[in-house]
């Protein structure tokens, strides 16, 4: 997946980072390189939201975590449920961890939410879906497959005992 490129120079906070477009409900990768701080070691980008649409009240800002890459750059994906409304005034922050536990604003950038011709979706999809069920070869039954997650992150899988024929 082709990324966007997000340079970072801490000596030049008040320049702001790129300007990044994005489309409603569409996936998205943003590489961030540059002036990396070398006590950063870990680093969040954090997407700003429009208002809420009932209360005009300004709401928090979705994060999403990156992944260091063996080059020194952070790979963040960020996820299409990031991106629910279309919007030219929203900003994206990238937010670095330093070796002490403090968290450094790196720099922040225009974030321009495009209409998406491919409709996606809002809803967050299930595990599994709802409908998934698996053929047994040798008695032709299909059994539900379910799944969930619990608090510690952890997924359990259930695959129903009683077939099913379809």
């Amino acid at each position: 997946m082709k990324a966007q490129h997000i340079r970072i120079r801490p000596d030049r906070l008040n320049a702001p980072l790129a300007t990044c477009n994005v489309g409603k409900l569409s996936s998205a990768v943003f590489v961030i390189e540059g002036d990396i701080p070398e006590d950063i070691d870990g680093m969040t980008v954090q997407i700003g939201r429009t208002a809420d649409p009932t209360t005009h009240q300004p709401r928090e800002n979705f994060t999403a975590a990156t992944t260091r890459q063996d080059d020194g750059m952070f790979r963040c994906y960020l996820s299409p449920f990031l991106f629910p409304d279309v919007s030219d005034a929203l900003e994206y922050h990238v937010l670095g961890g330093d070796t002490n536990g403090n968290t450094r604003w790196l720099g922040t950038g225009a974030l321009i939410v495009r209409d998406n011709p491919a409709d996606g979706s809002p809803v967050v999809p299930e595990i599994i879906p709802a409908d998934t069920y698996i053929r047994n070869p040798a008695t032709g039954l299909y059994h539900k497959l379910t799944a969930a997650v619990n608090e510690y992150g952890e997924l359990s899988i259930d695959l129903e005992s009683e077939g099913i024929q379809r």
